[in-house]
Formats: C-alpha cells, structure tokens, sequence
C-alpha cells in the first residue's frame, strides 16, 4: 500500500518533534517535512510533495498562519489534503478552518489515536470532526439560522471572490487608492469599500499588510 506522505507544520519544537517520531513508527506513515515556519512549509512541498498537511492553526505573529495560510495552500497545492491541529478549538475556529479548505480539525487535547484516525480518514479525500465538535458546528449553525444570519450553513464551502471583488483587490494590490479605483469602474467610493471589506472578510484577513503578506505567499514562485 502507498505510504500517505506527511509534512507537519508547528512552531513548537517538543510538538514538532514528538509528532514527527510518533507519526514515523505508524504503519503507512511517511514523515516528509518538518517545519517551524509557514514560508518553509510552502518551499519545502515545492521539493518534497506530501500527500497530507498537518498544521498547527496558531503560530507566531510574524507567520502567515490559520485562514490565510489554509487559502494560500489550497492555491499553490491543491492536492494536498489539510488537516488541523491546535489548541484552539471552538467551533468558530472550527467550522472558519473548514470552510476554506481544511478537511478535518483535531483539538490538541485529543488522543493521539484520535490523530492517527482523523490523518487516515483525511488522508482518503474524507471529513474527519470529532462527534462532539459535529454536533456543536450543528447548533452554531442552528443559532445562526435562527437569528437570520447570512452566513452560508456549510462550512465546507469555500467563499470565492466575486469577479469585481476580484478587480478590487487586484487594483489595491497595484497600488490603487479606494478613489483611484472607484474611478477606474465608475462606481462610488461607498460600494468600493464594501467590496474591498467583503473580499477581505472571505480571503481571511483582517488589515492590509495581511493581503499584502498572502499575496507575496500567494505569487511567489
């Protein structure tokens, strides 16, 4: 049987370590990467392909980490399965990882025979969430429905850029000022804005030196 290729991100290194030696003894279990950085993850896969991605959701605040390093990797890997691992694990944090692109979440309270479980069934192209977590993504969307949210109720579907949101984000990237390209489509600074806020809100990112991190991610060769 095909061994299922692994690299592991975590900027602690006794978690690092440990994952690494535990994951190395399964049966099946090829350890293809270890990383302490997000950008070396990225250049390493470029050299040593995995099949699975196992990351910590939270790293240091110089990294590009959770939403944004989820979108970045479904873009420059999109075969690449993703699975996360962290300490953080609530539903929001949950059900947000999923809906860009995670295919399975682990609490780091978790046993690891729940790990080993959740990389197995990932691994496969299936979903892994534990059965509590399940159901408590199942009330939070319940709870949302019911205040009239209008969030999408599925957390596995990936929230795409509109085409202007698309032309908006591109013309900031450039350069442009909310003015610049307000004038550039003939449509008012108010509408502009609003989009640059709502493309912001689906790429992850909460300021512009984030858009501006996961673009340099994002296009680097």
């Amino acid at each position: 049987m095909k061994p299922i290729r692994i690299a592991l991100l975590d900027d602690h290194a006794v978690v690092r370590h440990g994952l690494a030696n535990t994951l190395a003894a399964e049966t099946n279990f090829e350890v293809v990467g270890i990383y302490e950085r997000s950008r070396d993850l990225i250049a390493g896969l470029a050299t040593a392909p995995a099949d699975l991605l196992l990351l910590d959701f939270s790293l240091s605040p110089d990294e590009l980490d959770g939403v944004s390093l989820i979108r970045a990797l479904r873009v420059k890997f999109p075969a690449c399965q993703i699975l996360i691992l962290s300490s953080h694990h609530d539903p929001a944090t949950v059900g947000l990882a999923m809906r860009v692109g995670a295919r399975g979440f682990v609490g780091k309270g978790e046993d690891m025979t729940q790990l080993i479980k959740a990389i197995r069934k990932v691994a496969s192209g299936a979903v892994y969430l534990s059965t509590d977590m399940t159901y408590r993504l199942a009330e939070t969307v319940t709870s949302d429905t019911r205040k009239g949210s209008d969030e999408v109720p599925d957390a596995l579907i990936l929230a795409e850029l509109t085409s202007r949101e698309q032309e908006v984000i591109r013309c900031y990237l450039a350069g442009m000022t909310i003015t610049e390209i307000a004038e550039k489509f003939n449509r008012s600074i108010k509408t502009i804005s609003t989009q640059k806020t709502s493309a912001f809100r689906k790429l992850g990112v909460t300021s512009n030196n984030e858009l501006f991190k996961l673009n340099k991610i994002i296009g680097s060769p």
